[in-house]
C-alpha cells in the first residue's frame, strides 16, 4: 500500500541531500557579490580607470570650497567690553556682507578694515584646523584699546553674510571664490568706510587674512582708483598663500598622498568659471606699506624644494615697502606648534609688531 507525503510538512528551506540550504546559498551570493563590489571599488581607487576617482574627488572637493560649512559667530564684541554696532555691507554684485562696527575707545581718525580666512568667520571658529582653533576678537580688542575704529565683516557665502549655493544659501546665491570674488567684498568695506559719518575722513589699514589677503591684492588690481585713494596707509597681510601651491600640498595632506590639484582646478573651472588667486599676478598693483605674517613651518606654505615658506616669493613680487613677523615655535618670540592657524592666534598675545606698524603708518 502505497503512503503519500504531506508537502505541508516539509520546509522549503531545508537542503536536498548533498545540497546547500537556501539560505546558505543566499550568505554565500551576498558574500560574494560584497566581495565583488569591494575588489571593484579598490581598483577604481588604486588603478582610477578613465579618471573615475579623480573626478569624483575633485567634484567633492570643489564644492567643500565653493561651498564650505557656514559657521556662527558665537562670541561679539560686547563680550569684551567693546561697544558695537551690527551694520550691513552691500557689494557692487549685491551681496550683503554682514559686520561689526567698533568704534574706538576714544574718538579716533584711523580705522582697520578686518576679514578673514577661509574655514573662519569674523569671529573666527572653535573648531580651526589641525586642531588649532582661531578668534580675532581678543586682536581687534588691542587695536580698539589702542585708538583704531573697527570694521569686521563676514565674507560671502560664511558667517551671516548673504551667498553661498544650494541649501546653505542666504539672500542672493553666489559661490564662495576663496578671494577670487571676495575682492568686491573687500571693495565695499572700503566703500562703506569712506562714506561713513564718522569714520569718513580717516586714515585706513586693512587687515586681511589667507584668502582674505589675497582678495586685498586683487582688489587693488580690479579697482586701481578706488584703491589709489591716499587715506588708505597700509596692509597688514596675515598669511595670503600661492593658491595653487597650497591646494596641492592640503589636498595631498588630507587624501592619502593624492595628486588631485590639476583636477580641482579643472573641474572648478569647468563648473564656476574661476580658477585659483594667484597674489603674483596681483601684487605690481599695490600702492601701499605691507606687513606680513607667517607660521614659517607652516606645512601647506613651505616649499621642500626651496626650503623656505611660499611668503618669501610673494614678499619678493612686493613693489613697496614689506616687513614679515614670523611665527614659530622656535622664532624669537616662540609660540604654536608651527600649526597654520597659530598665526590667527598670535595677534592675540603679541600685538606689539602689529600696534607698531599702525602707529608708523597712521596719524
Amino acid at each position: 500500500m502505497s503512503t503519500q507525503t504531506d508537502r505541508s510538512d516539509v520546509d522549503p528551506d531545508a537542503a536536498a541531500p548533498g545540497r546547500p540550504s537556501r539560505a546558505r546559498r543566499v550568505v554565500k551570493w551576498s558574500l560574494s557579490a560584497v566581495g565583488a563590489i569591494v575588489v571593484g571599488l579598490a581598483f577604481v581607487v588604486l588603478a582610477n580607470p578613465f579618471n573615475i576617482r579623480n573626478e569624483f574627488l575633485a567634484n567633492r572637493i570643489v564644492e567643500m570650497r565653493v561651498a564650505p560649512e557656514r559657521l556662527g559667530n558665537p562670541k561679539d564684541p560686547s563680550d569684551y567690553g567693546m561697544d558695537f554696532d551690527d551694520v550691513d555691507i552691500v557689494t557692487a554684485d549685491n551681496i550683503r556682507l554682514s559686520a561689526w562696527e567698533i568704534p574706538a575707545a576714544t574718538t579716533s581718525n584711523r580705522t582697520v578694515i578686518v576679514n578673514h580666512p577661509l574655514l573662519t568667520t569674523r569671529y573666527g571658529s572653535e573648531e580651526g584646523l589641525d586642531g588649532v582653533e582661531a578668534e580675532f576678537l581678543p586682536m581687534v580688542k588691542h587695536l580698539h584699546d589702542a585708538g583704531y575704529n573697527v570694521v569686521t565683516y563676514d565674507f560671502r557665502g560664511q558667517g551671516d553674510s548673504d551667498g553661498g549655493i544650494g541649501a546653505s544659501a542666504i539672500g542672493t546665491e553666489t559661490p564662495v571664490g576663496v578671494g577670487v570674488l571676495e575682492w568686491q567684498d573687500v571693495a565695499a568695506s572700503l566703500r562703506y568706510v569712506l562714506a561713513h559719518g564718522e569714520f569718513g575722513d580717516d586714515d585706513i589699514v586693512f587687515l586681511s587674512q589667507c584668502m582674505g589677503a589675497n582678495a586685498t591684492f586683487l582688489a587693488w588690481q580690479e579697482e586701481p582708483e578706488l584703491f589709489a585713494n591716499p587715506q588708505i596707509k597700509g596692509v597688514i597681510a596675515n598669511q595670503p598663500t600661492l593658491s595653487y601651491e597650497f591646494s596641492d600640498r592640503y589636498i595631498r595632506e588630507k587624501v592619502y598622498g593624492l595628486d588631485l590639484v590639476d583636477d580641482v582646478l579643472e573641474t572648478q573651472v569647468e563648473k564656476y568659471g574661476f580658477g585659483f588667486a594667484d597674489p603674483l599676478a596681483y601684487l605690481s598693483s599695490l600702492t601701499v606699506p605691507v606687513l606680513y605674517a607667517q607660521v614659517e613651518n607652516d606645512v601647506y606654505t613651505f616649499n621642500v624644494d626651496t626650503g623656505q615658506n611660499d611668503i618669501v616669493e610673494i614678499m619678493a613680487a612686493t613693489p613697496t615697502d614689506h616687513d614679515i613677523v614670523w611665527i614659530g615655535s622656535e622664532q624669537e618670540t616662540p609660540f604654536g606648534t608651527d600649526r597654520r592657524f597659530d598665526a590667527y592666534r598670535y595677534f592675540n598675545e603679541h600685538p606689539e609688531a602689529l600696534l607698531d606698524f599702525l602707529a608708523r603708518h597712521t596719524r
